[in-house]
């Protein structure tokens, strides 16, 4: 059973629609060894809540309904 990993926070940068404008998309890798282990709680398209207490980043199952983020203009 694994319980803890360390992994690496990462920005990947994408490309936009536009020609020559990227944009940054923040990533946190997690190993299979965690996400295939059985008591890892989240299945394949659970909906996540994510928020920030402190300095910690705390993920939980989220049943609600998702509204899309408006974009900046």
């Amino acid at each position: 059973m694994v319980k803890k990993i360390v992994t690496r926070f990462i920005i990947a940068k994408k490309k936009g629609r536009k020609k020559g404008v990227f944009y940054k998309s923040p990533r946190i890798y997690l190993s299979t060894k965690l996400t295939d282990d059985s008591s890892f709680p989240f299945k394949e398209n659970d909906k996540v809540l994510v928020k920030i207490q402190g300095k910690k980043l705390i993920i939980e199952r989220y049943s609600g309904k998702i509204e899309k983020a408006k974009r900046k203009n």
